[in-house]
């Protein structure tokens, strides 16, 4: 889910999803988010680059929750694996992509 052409500018890497929460923070004048989406799985980052970029986020008081949507049901349950062998937070919300026309 791209925001711009830049390199930092799309998937799930450490550098963009701290830039995304700073940035979310300044522009809704809050100290901290209540629950945090990743709206896509990104493959090219690795599952435990992300998980410790949001245990990070959560141990600073940035972010309280984290959440995912439009997972697979195995990627979910590999970002779940990997936070329960890490001590990373775990997901506690999944928006589930389910509609008359698409009930995957």
């Amino acid at each position: 889910l791209p925001t711009g052409p830049g390199p930092n500018e799309a998937g799930s890497g450490r550098a963009r999803l701290i830039a995304a929460v700073e940035g979310s923070l300044r522009r809704l004048g809050v100290e901290h988010i209540d629950l945090f989406q990743l709206h896509a799985f990104d493959a090219r980052t690795p599952v435990i680059e992300v998980l410790a970029t949001l245990d990070d986020l959560v141990r600073a008081g940035k972010i309280r929750y984290v959440g995912a949507s439009n997972f697979a049901g195995w990627q979910l349950m590999k970002s779940l694996a990997a936070a329960e062998e890490c001590g990373y937070p775990r997901y506690v919300a999944h928006q589930v992509y389910y509609s008359l026309v698409g009930r995957d």
